[in-house]
């Protein structure tokens, strides 16, 4: 075996790819000289990424994903493509540097067996391997609050070149069409599920969502033998009557979530904006080099494109769970720590039987990531005024009213366990614009607290509860009648 084969030997891939091929394959789709070295760049939920180098001194990136065949969809990831070429050849986003695609492949059957995209390799600093050991904190979190500061305002600006209205009139996800033009497709997400359409409004996706939902109801739940529709641990429990009664509310919540006219234009939304993702220039936090994983990225509403970056994200359960700040367990709206509560009743957590954690520590940085969101948000208010010249009063507040949108929009997208986690939310989300008693569609924007602390649905009498109890009371007896 040759030094190269033993290298190539020992690189973490998926056990049916084959990486002497993906070296085949790249020296001759891009007619490279003998290629001298592979190493593993990073891997992720998604992908594997490896660097390889050729004998004239060039060096190319190849992604690899890390599904088989039955989990991979060839649509999601020609749609990555078209996104990585579209924002590099519409000139809409001069600022944003995105590898070049060379080549790919989206089937089983090549040399690799997997599909591969050969692309740029991109030279930059990425800050999320940062640490400080010492305090067990990483990435943006171990750096002085100065840098921080640096590296967020590049981030927000980074979104603000995103946020540049497009010039179709679809919600999806791009691709092209057998011309080559690019158009707007189906909705793909980070993790390739398809949402279907493209849409011509939100009313539109939201309201396909609950037809797929009543569409598995009807092939899957019909010949029930209890009333249960888990079929699983990981799926949280769930009756057909609670089914019905949350797709009755989300329903009815529709009309209330779309957001008002400001927030509407179509822009780009890249899902993965993270620091792993990111390259700066290698002397300078304030450049940004390069942008990577455009997988899942969309065309949406401005509204539904404000995220924060991932790095920015807290919830309520780390680095504990504290009582009385309920956590509604969001993947996109984070969990708002602003101070530390009663740290007498925080769990005792040891590295080692003699070694209690700093819980504060970790407390800390979450309190320090909900100033740094508002700056982010101030940040990027500031680049769309100083690059669009937009003095839009609604946009200057775009991530302080987004977070309740994108609650409503992943409940309803996340299918039905997504709505039974959210239930508390639905209800109580329902039961208050129900006692405000006016008409808020469309043109009226939407806010409401980071968490429910109080429910509304007190003031509702129902009178079910007279079924639940008869139900207890005939099974308390019926275990009764057994013990004797």
């Amino acid at each position: 075996m040759s030094k190269f084969e033993e290298q190539i030997s020992t690189l973490r891939k998926s056990c049916w790819v084959n990486l002497s091929g993906l070296v085949d394959c790249a020296t001759t789709r891009l007619s490279k000289p003998a290629c001298q070295s592979i190493q593993l760049l990073g891997h992720g939920s998604y992908n594997n990424v490896y660097k390889l180098v050729f004998a004239d001194g060039s060096e190319i990136a190849a992604s690899v994903p890390v599904h088989d065949d039955e989990d991979f969809d060839p649509q999601a990831k020609l749609s990555e493509i078209a996104t990585m070429q579209f924002v590099r050849t519409s000139g809409l986003y001069p600022d944003i540097v995105v590898p070049e695609v060379y080549a790919w492949d989206v089937t089983f059957t090549n040399p690799v067996g997997a599909p591969y995209v050969f692309m740029d390799f991109i030279h930059g600093r990425q800050l999320d391997d940062l640490n400080n050991d010492a305090a067990g904190l990483w990435g943006l979190s171990a750096m002085p609050e100065e840098q921080q500061l640096v590296v967020v305002k590049a981030l927000a600006k980074l979104q603000s070149a995103l946020s540049a209205p497009v010039s179709f009139d679809k919600i999806g996800s791009i691709t092209r069409d057998d011309e080559g033009k690019f158009v707007v497709g189906p909705l793909f997400t980070l993790s390739q599920q398809n949402l279907g359409g493209p849409y011509q409004s939100l009313t539109d996706l939201w309201r396909a969502q609950l037809d797929i939902e009543i569409l598995l109801a009807l092939k899957e739940w019909s010949r029930l033998e209890t009333d249960q529709l888990s079929r699983s641990l990981s799926e949280p429990k769930c009756t057909p009557q609670k089914f019905s009664e949350l797709l009755q509310l989300l329903s009815s919540l529709i009309p209330h979530f779309v957001p008002p006219t400001p927030y509407l234009p179509l822009t780009l939304h890249h899902p993965d904006l993270a620091l792993r993702n990111v390259f700066f220039d290698p002397n300078d936090d304030t450049k940004i080099v390069g942008l990577i994983d455009w997988g899942g990225a969309q065309i949406l509403p401005l509204m539904l494109t404000a995220e924060f970056p991932g790095d920015l994200s807290s919830t309520g359960g780390d680095p504990c769970e504290r009582e009385e700040i309920p956590d509604e367990n969001w993947n996109t709206i984070p969990h708002d720590w602003t101070s530390f509560g009663d740290t007498s009743k925080w769990p005792e957590i040891f590295q080692r039987e003699d070694k209690p954690v700093d819980l504060t520590i970790r407390a800390s940085v979450m309190i320090k990531r909900y100033y740094l969101r508002q700056y982010f948000g101030a940040c990027f208010t500031q680049e769309n005024h100083e690059k669009y010249g937009d003095y839009n009063p609604s946009r200057a507040m775009l991530f302080a009213h987004a977070p309740y949108y994108h609650k409503f929009h992943e409940a309803i997208t996340g299918g039905w366990t997504a709505w039974v986690d959210h239930a508390e939310w639905i209800r109580e989300t329902y039961w208050r614009l129900n006692a405000m008693n006016q008409d808020s569609r469309g043109s009226v924007l939407i806010v409401g607290p980071n968490v429910y602390r109080n429910n509304m649905e007190k003031s509702v009498c129902d009178l079910s509860i007279f079924e639940e109890q008869s139900a207890k009371n005939d099974q308390d007896g019926g275990e009764e009648d057994k013990e004797n």
